[in-house]
């Protein structure tokens, strides 16, 4: 009798050190994107691809995904409380989203506080210095340092730059003056930062008098205005956008660069518009790379099981062939190597005019400038900005 108990013992011990050891198989990802606002559609369908993407996967990986969506939205002094709340209902695995670095800059701080790794699928100014971060898009001098020695060969010497008003179009435009514009021969007639959409007049009427030969366009979320294009359609004047995540267009004929061309020979990128089609998702870049997100975890998952802390582990070096081509997650942190694109979409038809020879190697804070520098300055923005990292009105109300 005494034996059996004592066998007994042995197999509730080993059982419960075997529920104990053996990896979950259940996992809770945060998705990050704004609820309401000008950038909510955007942002809800990018969640939704990436929601999609990992269900599409659970019998396959044995997991149950359990996802909750985090409003970016919230006014700041809510976000904490927000966060807490999903957190105590279930601990977080994963923060994969938000569709600009405006977003990534206000939730970032809590996935750090709770040592959580962020998988960030868009493009940025760069300018991180986080451990918790995993940049997926393409920071500037990926886009912006080849966009401007092509624009210097093919057309023309002067530009007007016209940015939003936000973080990222000022630290670009400072990069542009400080940094890029003094050694390519490239003169800079006017700097322009759209903050009300009152200004757009006057800045057409800039560019009919000063007459640079090409603008050069980062105003990206203006684009979500359904007049904006049509407007700047108007101007006699080249222009060349550095919106590398949205297919939405800047006029009826510009030039464009991306880090995602529609290639019909990718068969990672025929797969990828055959799974977004399901969706009803136009593909583009932000999407492309939400998809590969997703896959860059799943791929993980196939190769065994492994914690949440392991997989941030696992990430860095890690290869993808994705919808935008190869890719690869820095070992430094810095970002990722990607293909760059640089193309014409004239009335909906785009064609290629370039592309980089290799992968481009991320840098995360450029120039001669060390971190300190330069988020130095992203926290004087953010102070002269009234603690916002972007702005945006209509007729004096709040759009962006």
């Amino acid at each position: 009798m005494k034996s059996a108990l004592l066998i007994l013992a042995a197999i509730l011990i080993s059982g419960g050190l075997y529920a104990v050891m053996t990896p979950g198989t259940h996992m809770h990802i945060v998705l990050v994107g704004n609820v309401t606002g000008a950038m909510a559609a955007r942002d809800q369908e990018m969640l939704a691809l990436i929601e999609s993407r990992f269900r599409a996967s659970e019998s396959d990986l044995g997991i149950t995904f359990r996802f909750s969506v985090f409003d970016a939205s919230l006014p700041s002094e809510q976000l904490t409380n927000e966060f807490s709340r999903i957190s105590d209902e279930a601990p977080a695995d994963l923060v994969i989203g938000c569709g600009d670095s405006f977003c990534l800059r206000q939730v970032l701080p809590l996935a750090e506080n709770n040592n959580l790794t962020f998988l960030y699928p868009g493009a940025s100014e760069g300018l991180f210095d986080s451990a918790s971060l995993i940049h997926l898009g393409p920071v500037p001098n990926q886009f912006l340092v080849p966009s401007l020695s092509w624009v210097r060969q093919h057309l023309g010497n002067s530009i007007m730059y016209l940015g939003g008003e936000d973080i990222r179009s000022r630290m670009l435009g400072r990069m542009l003056r400080q940094h890029l514009l003094p050694v390519s021969g490239i003169e800079m007639v006017s700097e322009e930062y759209l903050g009300a959409y009152e200004q757009v007049p006057s800045i057409l009427e800039k560019i009919r008098d000063y007459q640079p030969d090409v603008l050069l366009f980062d105003a990206c979320d203006w684009l979500s205005h359904p007049n904006f294009s049509s407007e700047f359609s108007q101007a006699d004047i080249r222009i060349f956008s550095l919106c590398t995540d949205s297919d939405q267009p800047v006029a009826s004929n510009y030039y464009f660069v991306s880090h995602y061309f529609d290639h019909p020979h990718n068969k990672a990128n025929v797969e990828f518009k055959s799974f977004i089609t399901v969706n009803n998702t136009t593909p583009d870049a932000l999407s492309a790379m939400a998809v590969g997100a997703a896959d860059l975890v799943i791929s993980l998952l196939r190769d065994r099981e492994m914690t949440a802390a392991e997989i941030s582990y696992a990430l860095r070096g890690r290869n993808l062939l994705s919808a935008a081509g190869s890719v690869a997650v820095d070992v430094n942190e810095e970002g990722t190597w990607h293909t760059l694109f640089i193309g014409q979409n004239n009335q909906g038809e785009k064609r290629l005019l370039w592309m980089s020879d290799a992968k481009l190697r991320p840098e995360m804070f450029p120039g001669s400038e060390g971190p300190s520098d330069w988020l130095h300055n992203v926290t004087i923005y953010w102070r002269n900005n009234r603690g916002r990292y972007r702005t945006g009105s209509i007729g004096g109300e709040e759009w962006l």
